[in-house]
């Protein structure tokens, strides 16, 4: 999935469209995938931007979430902003900062 793709579909974003991405993905949603899902849409809805890992993680600590970058980067082994932002239907931050 592209940035444009990413912005058409995240008017229709349900949990049926993140689990269709997430098995494209070879991602097996757990408990705490939908956590981190449920908080980068927060972020994105109220900040109007797509988080850097940095700004999730206190974002996260501000919910109560407490897992650090390397249980994110576990979570997503083969990249946790690109392959969290596609599920999560919001646009990825390239931004490595």
């Amino acid at each position: 999935m592209n940035y444009t793709k990413n912005m058409k579909k995240k008017e229709k974003w349900n949990i049926q469209y993140a689990q269709k991405v997430a098995n494209k993905l070879n991602i097996k949603m757990s408990k705490k995938h939908w956590e981190i899902i449920d908080c980068i849409r927060d972020f994105y809805k109220k900040y109007n931007f797509s988080p850097t890992t940095r700004f999730l993680l206190t974002y996260m600590k501000k919910k109560n979430i407490s897992l650090t970058s390397q249980d994110l980067f576990i979570l997503f082994p083969k990249g946790f902003i690109k392959y969290a932002s596609q599920i999560a239907g919001i646009p990825i931050n390239n931004n490595c900062f």
